[in-house]
């Protein structure tokens, strides 16, 4: 690396790697000995201890501030030194040259970057800040696809590729610091914390005063509008919302639990949620997020002004009281998601009321008592949500925007309720289930195929075909069947006549049946044939016994002889 490149001109990735560094240091390497020999006062070391504290990198702020001065890369060099930290040093003059003048090239043997670098491998040539503006037409009005609060999102047309790039708004000199840690923090987040549900950075660039991230076009947009303004597009499937809500767990899960410090997103909406061609979600406008160390607990918040969000309908309300941004207010704005996306309305509701989708479905529960009443609210263009996983979204949706930020579930918690939710299995045509209904049991086709039993099974089965090869025992209860016999007079027969099992077991010496067949009274040799369907035959030793009991109730026998020939004296 150039000595003489100033540090605001540094890497993204060697900057982190330095934080990483002096943030873990001890006494003698920590960033403290650092700030020592690079601030003025001891007053601003503790300012930077006060930014530790509430979850910021001093590190990275010390940098920031050195920054300012127009200091090199020269600079901090004699500082390292100075100290003999020559670990940090290696990073700006040993192995890690290569890596951080050509990033790209580490991020395309990177297995996490694999869909950046296929982008990146699609372009013949190395696509340079000029092909930008060609490809944008000047960031001509007519390119631009949205517009956000700090950037301009245009597309632009690379020989015969399609890219998105987020230009970044400088309103004035003053806003130019705010505007520098905006676009460096989206750099980090998608360089550094990468996953399947993070949108891609392609490339970036900062020339002529203007800042750009460049990533893949996602032409199914954002979710927001794929809810709200589909135009000329198929609404969304429950099945395809489900796997949304599940794919932006995921990616903010990621965040909250990233190494070496969670992320914070603090922005997380349905307009920020981008759908690829598979219609996977991408987490994408991170530049609103923080840093959060891992010595902090959940609760632990850093300052962020709500201005900078232009809908605060995701925002928790103790977020917006006192601008106080922790794990638990993405947790809220993520409920807030869910509850969008199963009912198909927006977190605001229209003119002239405006009722939060929020307290439209708290005050229902309230009302009713439990979440069964919220159903009347699912997006009916969704299809037939399956009950249980409506019900699943809905009360996970509740728990997350709970009032009480330490009543919110973890993303981790969260995960694993979306898990149990599964869509119901789909059975081959061949074994789907049959009607229970007569007739259309009747009409309907026999599938040889079928591997799995159905309702009208036995109704295709006459008792005399018997399909069991092996042996069956005698027992002495009846077994009731549904038959489809009908008579020539056109009636039906009875559904819940009884049919005696024929005796398979062998028959004594001498040609005579088996106790058991005398008991049930037919034999091992007794004909069986359709004729016969109708015939109730009755137990004998259950008839006897019948007899007996209606002696002893009227009191012509004793207990004894109710017993006498079953043996239970």
């Amino acid at each position: 690396m150039d000595p003489s490149t100033y540090l605001y001109d540094v890497s993204p990735v060697v900057v982190e790697k330095f934080c990483k560094i002096m943030d873990s240091g001890d006494d003698r390497f920590g960033w403290r000995v650092l700030a020592v020999r690079v601030v003025p006062s001891l007053l601003e070391v503790r300012m930077f201890e006060r930014m530790e504290a509430s979850g910021r990198s001093p590190t990275r702020e010390l940098l920031w501030s050195w920054a300012q001065e127009n200091s090199r890369v020269q600079d901090l060099l004699n500082v390292l030194r100075d100290m003999g930290h020559l670990r940090a040093l290696q990073l700006f003059t040993g192995q890690a040259q290569e890596s951080s003048a050509s990033p790209r090239n580490q991020h395309a043997e990177s297995k996490d970057q694999k869909s950046a670098a296929e982008w990146k491998g699609s372009f013949q040539l190395e696509v340079t800040f000029q092909d930008i503006i060609e490809g944008t037409r000047d960031f001509h009005p007519d390119m631009r696809i949205a517009e956000g609060h700090f950037s301009d999102i245009y597309r632009a047309q690379i020989g015969n590729k399609t890219i998105a790039v987020k230009l970044f708004k400088q309103i004035n000199m003053a806003s130019w610091k705010k505007l520098w840690d905006i676009f460096r923090r989206e750099m980090e987040i998608q360089l550094v914390y990468k996953h399947p549900n993070i949108l891609d950075l392609l490339w970036c660039f900062s020339e002529e005063s203007r800042y750009c991230v460049v990533s893949p076009y996602l032409p199914n947009g954002s979710l927001f509008h794929r809810l709200h303004h589909q135009v000329g597009e198929p609404p969304l499937s429950w099945q395809e919302r489900l796997t949304i809500i599940k794919g932006t767990a995921k990616g903010l899960h990621h965040l909250h639990t990233a190494q070496p410090c969670p992320v914070i997103c603090g922005n997380i909406s349905s307009a920020n949620i981008l759908l690829d061609d598979a219609l996977q979600p991408k987490l994408s406008d991170v530049g609103l997020s923080r840093l959060r160390p891992h010595s902090a607990n959940q609760l632990c918040t850093v300052t962020l002004d709500t201005r900078s969000h232009s809908n605060l309908g995701y925002l928790s309300e103790e977020y917006i009281r006192n601008d106080k941004l922790s794990i638990s207010v993405d947790v809220f704005s993520f409920g807030m998601v869910i509850m969008e996306t199963v009912t198909g309305r927006k977190v605001i509701g229209e003119e002239p009321k405006q009722t939060p989708l929020r307290d439209l479905l708290v005050t229902e529960v309230e009302v009713s008592g439990g979440v069964d009443s919220c159903l009347q609210f699912l997006d009916a263009e969704a299809g037939r949500w399956p009950t249980a996983v409506s019900l699943g979204l809905l009360r996970l949706a509740l728990d997350c925007t709970a009032s009480r930020h330490r009543s919110r579930p973890c993303m981790e918690n969260v995960l694993l309720e979306l898990s149990k939710l599964l869509p119901p299995p789909s059975c081959p045509p061949a074994d789907q289930p049959h009607s229970l209904d007569y007739k259309d049991s009747i009409n309907a086709p026999l599938s040889t195929s079928s591997s799995i039993p159905v309702e009208h099974d036995e109704q295709h089965s006459p008792p005399g075909s018997l399909t069991q090869t092996g042996p069956c025992e005698c027992s002495q209860s009846e077994v009731t069947y549904l038959s489809d016999v009908v008579g020539a007079s056109g009636e039906e027969a009875d559904l819940y006549s009884s049919w005696p099992v024929q005796c398979s077991c062998p028959a004594e010496t001498g040609g005579l049946p088996c106790e058991d067949c005398r008991a049930n009274g037919f034999t091992s040799n007794q004909p069986v044939s359709p004729q016969t369907y109708s015939i109730v035959v009755e137990n004998a030793a259950k008839e006897r016994l019948k007899d007996k009991l209606s002696l002893y109730n009227r009191g012509q026998i004793h207990t004894e002889e109710l017993f006498s020939e079953m043996g239970l004296q």
